[in-house]
């Protein structure tokens, strides 16, 4: 290989190898992947209840990586309300201007999620209204 041929996260150094192995040491811990995925079906249950409720078109995804079907092109200003929320802040990505993309961490909470989903619901309801 030649300098800059491969690329990526946790190589090139001794720093990076120690920092992916403290990532597979914590991913690979009992109940991790779990819990991570008793999340991800609680957000998917949590985004259809709010497509019901606004008339959107579904969730999709995989995991914690998901995706809400907002029905028409509002996902610029549902990420700007998201965002004018500071400091508390929802961090939403419109990849699409009529879906939005949730990445929330891996070990994230039971009652985060459920915040998550508050604080979403209220934010519709504030540029839907």
């Amino acid at each position: 290989f030649e300098h800059g041929d491969q690329g990526g996260t946790y190589n090139g150094n001794p720093l990076m190898a120690a920092a992916g192995i403290a990532v597979f040491d914590t991913v690979s811990a009992p109940g991790f992947l779990e819990a991570a995925n008793a999340r991800a079906e609680q957000l998917s249950a949590g985004l259809l209840t709010l497509s019901e409720k606004w008339g959107m078109q579904g969730e999709r995804g995989m995991g914690l990586l998901r995706a809400l079907r907002l029905g028409k092109g509002d996902g610029a200003a549902i990420v700007a309300a998201a965002r004018d929320r500071a400091p508390e802040g929802l961090l939403l990505n419109a990849p699409r201007p009529e879906l939005l993309r949730f990445m929330p961490a891996l070990n994230i909470s039971a009652e985060e999620v459920d915040l998550m989903l508050s604080w979403l619901d209220e934010i519709i309801a504030q540029v839907r209204k």
